[in-house]
Parts: structure tokens; C-alpha cells; sequence
């Protein structure tokens, strides 16, 4: 596997050489094991550090792969059934007419409440930092679409909605995320959601690529489930922010780390597996192929968005978001900016990449980014 790791170096000293990136870490595991580790180029903005091998990147919603895996560990132990309704995890939840919206809707972003959380006086900043109360927030929603009749991307409800149906069961995502997925992974220093302040100074300030031309006008249904008020990368990059616990938005992770626990979804990775085969099977079966409404809106062209139980479902075509190589039984997650991790059970791989540079404009063009061109040096190169 020598050639594949040559061959993504090369890849991340070109884009940050060419100005395309700022700094990148890239990972690839193939049958269990690490065979690509590279970094590339500078952890902010002002080009005063190198990435390293341990730098921590913010992943936002490459967040909700991680926190579905969590998910999908309790359920394999029975402990929730995703037919069953929200509500009956977290009762609250049922108010406004979400009583029967079940775990699966919600994980599959058809639960109908994709709008952000709004508090009168409050920033956004300042709500996501409030896990009690962002909770209580989402309880009283009210469904701007019927459930399970639409796919609107929930970008921020997931995580809370994960949260609650996880401390109906006695747990919580925090907990979960690094009691079962860090820790038998060995990744203690390499993932977590909710950063100690101890490890700050190792993380990279990731940045939005500054825009050009007059700002886009947005649909009104983006403007609703997207808080504006603050540039998220500015509002995540704050310490106590960091250190908060923002359940779809806000682990920070190395890309190695993020590829490990992709690997241990499709195969053991020294010896451990985070669920079954036959579990895996049974989450990756619950998809929809629902258009997206917000994808629609914000992409530059047609977009398919097939999704299960918290994952992106490869389409194999580069120009769509969900782009995760040849093989359509891939499936990941990416984040905002363009970080991402997957895996493919199918050639038993798995992928992670963060990065500095955060390219975010709307309409959204996928297939210049660098997922495609990492991506397919990876394949190229098997």
C-alpha cells in the first residue's frame, strides 16, 4: 500500500500548494488496518502551525455518522426499536403533534422538523451550548412538514432528537461516543464531542472560503432552518463552544480517527466491531430516496439524497454530495465545508478527511471539491 499513501500525499502537497486548501489530514483502513496517514499544510488561517498527525478538526456534521453508530449500538442491544415512536424514549417530544414520529423518521431526516432552534434574546451560539435547553426546545417544535413525507435535512434537530432518545435509555451521547466507540478503538486522544479545554491548543481553527460576487439570495425555507445570525465556523471555533456537547455539529477528531470508527462499522479493527454485520444490514435496508428540500436549494444542480438511519448512501456520482466512490453499498457522512468519513463494506475500507479551508458557497458545485479528487486516488490506487 505504499503507491496509495505516496499517492494521497501527493494529492493534499498540491491542493495546499495550488491554494485550493489550506491544510488537510487524510486516512484510508483497508481489512482493519491503517495503510494512509498524511497530512498536509497549515491547522488556521494565519498559517502559523503545521497540521499534524494529531491535530484536532472540527468534523460538524460528519458528526451525526459518529453519533448514529452510537445509535445503532443501542439498538442492536435492544435497548430502543426504530419503529417505535420518539416518544416513548422522551416523552416531551410528543408535544406539538410529534407523538408518533418514529426513531427511524428522525434518523433519516423525515421526521419533519428540520428548522432551527430559536430563542428570543439568545444567539445561536449561546443555545447550543445549552444541551438542557436545546432539548426543551426541540420539544416544543411544532412539524413544518408532515412526518415522513418529506426529506429536509435536519441539520441540528438529529443530534438533539439523538440525545433525548438516548437519556430515555439511561445514557447519553457524550457517554457513548467515548465509552463505546473511543475507547475500545483505542482513539482516547483522537475523538471527542464535547473537546476538554486541555486539548485546545492542539486543534485547528478552520475558516470559511471567502465569498465573491454579491451573497445569494436564499429560499425561505433555508433561511429557516439555518441559523444566520452567527458564521457557524466562527460560533464552533469559540473554546466554550468546544468544549460544549452539540450532538450533530461539533466533534472534533483526527481524519484517521474518524476512518477507524468507519472500519469498525464493516470489519473488525483489532479485534473490535462496533455492530454486526447483520445489524448493519438491517440499518443500511431502512433508507429513503426522498429528495432533499434543502439540498434542492442550496446545491447547483438536481441532487439524489438516499440516506439510513443517520448515514449519506453513496449515489456514485461525483457531482452529488452523497459521492462516496464506485461501489453504491458505501456509505458516510460529510460535514460542513467539506470534511467527510464512509465506509465501503464492499471492498471492507473506510475513509476520513478533515481540513482547514472551509469551501461553503451556495449553490454548492460537489464535484470540484476535494472528496472527489481524494476519493478517487484512493480507488485508483487500491
Amino acid at each position: 500500500m505504499a503507491d496509495l499513501q505516496s499517492a494521497v500525499q501527493a494529492l493534499l502537497d498540491e491542493l495546499v500548494e495550488s491554494g485550493e486548501e489550506v491544510g488537510l489530514q487524510a486516512a484510508v483502513y483497508v481489512d482493519g488496518k491503517l495503510v494512509v496517514d498524511c497530512v498536509a499544510g497549515w491547522r488556521s488561517q494565519a498559517r502559523d502551525a503545521l497540521v499534524a498527525d494529531d491535530t484536532l478538526f472540527t468534523i460538524y456534521s460528519a458528526t451525526k455518522g459518529v453519533v448514529g453508530s452510537a445509535v445503532h449500538m443501542l439498538a442492536e442491544r435492544e435497548l430502543i426499536d426504530y419503529d417505535r415512536p420518539v416518544a416513548e424514549y422522551w416523552p416531551e417530544f410528543a408535544a406539538g403533534g410529534k407523538e408518533s414520529i418514529t426513531v427511524i423518521q428522525a434518523l433519516n431526516h423525515v421526521a419533519g422538523i428540520p428548522q432551527a432552534v430559536r430563542v428570543e434574546g439568545m444567539a445561536t451560539g449561546q443555545i447550543w451550548v445549552d444541551l438542557d435547553l436545546s432539548l426543551a426546545e426541540v420539544a416544543r417544535l411544532e412539524p413544518i412538514f408532515a412526518p415522513g413525507s418529506t426529506a429536509c435535512y435536519h441539520g441540528l434537530t438529529i443530534g438533539w432528537i439523538a440525545e433525548g432518545i438516548a437519556r430515555g435509555v439511561g445514557r447519553n451521547l457524550g457517554e457513548l461516543v467515548a465509552d463505546e466507540i473511543v475507547e475500545p478503538l483505542g482513539m482516547r486522544d483522537e475523538m471527542y464531542l464535547g473537546t476538554p479545554v486541555t486539548e485546545h491548543d492542539r486543534m485547528a481553527t478552520p475558516f470559511d472560503k471567502p465569498l465573491t460576487g454579491e451573497p445569494p439570495e436564499l429560499d425561505p425555507l433555508v433561511l429557516q432552518c439555518v441559523p444566520l445570525d452567527e458564521p457557524i465556523a466562527e460560533i464552533l471555533n469559540r473554546p466554550h463552544v468546544r468544549a460544549a456537547q452539540i450532538p450533530a455539529a461539533n466533534i472534533s477528531a483526527t481524519a484517521r480517527a474518524l476512518a477507524r470508527h468507519y472500519a469498525a462499522l464493516v470489519g473488525e479493527v483489532d479485534g473490535c466491531r462496533l455492530v454486526s454485520a447483520a445489524h448493519l444490514k438491517r440499518v443500511l435496508a431502512q433508507r429513503t430516496d426522498l429528495p432533499d428540500a434543502m439540498f434542492q436549494l442550496i446545491s447547483a444542480i438536481p441532487q439524489e439524497t438516499p440516506r439510513a438511519g443517520a448515514y449519506q448512501l453513496n449515489t456514485g456520482k461525483k457531482e452529488h454530495h452523497m459521492y462516496y466512490g464506485p461501489n453504491l453499498e458505501a456509505f458516510g457522512h460529510d460535514g460542513y465545508g467539506g470534511c467527510f468519513g464512509c465506509a465501503d463494506p464492499a471492498a471492507n475500507i473506510a475513509l476520513g478527511l478533515t481540513k482547514t479551508l472551509l469551501h461553503s458557497g451556495i449553490p454548492a458545485r460537489f464535484d470540484t471539491l476535494t472528496k472527489p479528487k481524494f476519493v478517487e486516488t484512493v480507488y485508483g490506487n487500491l
